[in-house]
This record gives C-alpha cells, structure tokens and sequence, in this order.
C-alpha cells in the first residue's frame, strides 16, 4: 500500500530522492558558489558579530549553508513539480509552463515561495501564461504559490481578460489530488522517505519543522 494514495511510493520516492541529490550538490557547490560572488567583509562581520560567531571556520560554515540554501530554490520547485505531475492527469510540460491537465484544461506555473519572484519576473510568468492561452482556448492557467506570503488559502484571478489565477500550495494541491490535506500527508511522507533511506531527521527537528510548517502552510479549510 503507497504511504499516498493519490501518487505511487515509486514516484515519490524519487522526487525526494532527486532533492535530496539536488540539495547534496548546492552544499557541494556553496564554496565555489560564495568565491565566485566574492564574499563581503562587511557582511561577514556583522553576521559573525549579531550571531556571535566564535571562530572563522564556524562563519565560514554559516556562509555556505547560506548559499546552499540559496542553491536550493530551484530544486524544491522541481520537487513539487514533479510530484504534482506524477498525478494521474497531470503531466510535468515544463517548457513555458511547468504543468498541464489535457482532460480539466488547466495549465500551471508552480513557484517554491512567494519571494522567488521580483515584480519583472512575476510580469515575465504571467505573459508566457497569458501567450499560452492564446493557443490554448478555453483553458485555465495557473501560478501556483507553495508557500504563500500569509498562510491563508485563497484564489484569486491576476489578469484582466485571461483565466489566468494565482492560488496557494496548499490549495492547488487539493484540486489536483482531491485531498483537503494532500500537503500536509506529503510533508509526512517525505520525512518517512528521509528516515527510511537513510537521511534521518532527528525526531527534534522533524518537531521543529513541523511547527515551521503549521506555521507557513495554510490550514486544511
């Protein structure tokens, strides 16, 4: 029995198995990542100053995980792409959109975080959206939003003369599943993955991530 039933624990698993790669090679990359940046020193100081900061190795280790983190954006998008697209329905597009659903005709652009997008790039995703309802009649398009600025569910139409919406993670998983607390049984289940394959999470942390989540994820309606 899948610990899902509405994807297989053969793809799941290899959706986390694919971040967790991803995340392993923008820790291995941070170094090379910072150099290349060129490290601020007044930055440096001040972070090693406001965080107390002991030794040079120890702010060194706070700036690649820093810039792991940052490395990291892109894979979590990936990640909730390719889970979504692995619904029966739905497959991964991922040319000017990232998802789409022939039978429903919705299409989507899915984005880790409220953030990931300044005002340019925001305009740039919904004119490729609004470019592919123009082939696409009678269609419905989607930037979905996992992580929304307030941990609110909503849905809301963002173009004047397009069915082009916006709408939270958590609510765009349960159209796509039909399970009000499809990404919540997800969060689980990737720690169960983790755990399982050997990249345990420590039962404190997986506590600490999961206030992190009830904080951040909007609740089942």
């Amino acid at each position: 029995m899948s610990r899902l039933d509405w994807i297989t624990d053969l793809d799941l698993e290899r959706a986390v198995d694919i971040l967790v790669k991803r995340a392993g090679d923008a820790r291995t990359e941070a170094p090379k990542r910072i150099k290349k940046n060129v490290v601020d020193p007044f930055s440096s100081l001040v972070v090693a100053s406001t965080f107390r900061i002991k030794t040079s190795a120890q702010l060194v280790n706070a700036q690649q995980a820093s810039s792991a983190l940052d490395g990291m954006g892109n894979a979590l998008g990936s990640f909730h792409q390719q889970v979504l697209s692995s619904v029966d329905g739905w497959v991964n597009y991922d040319a000017s959109y990232d998802l789409e659903n022939e039978k429903l005709k919705i299409l989507a652009e899915v984005k880790n975080k409220h953030n990931t997008m300044n005002s340019k790039t925001r305009k740039s995703v919904v004119h490729d959206l609004e470019t592919a309802l123009e082939i696409k009649r009678g269609w419905q398009a989607y930037l979905v939003i996992i992580i929304p600025r307030k941990p609110k569910r909503y849905k809301r139409q963002i173009h004047l003369s397009r069915p082009i919406f916006e709408i939270d993670g958590a609510s765009f998983y349960e159209s796509v599943t039909g399970q009000p607390t499809a990404i919540r049984d997800l969060f689980t289940a990737t720690i169960d993955i983790l755990n399982t394959n050997g990249h345990r999470v420590e039962p404190n942390v997986s506590r600490y991530c999961q206030n992190v989540f009830d904080t951040y994820i909007p609740p089942t309606i």
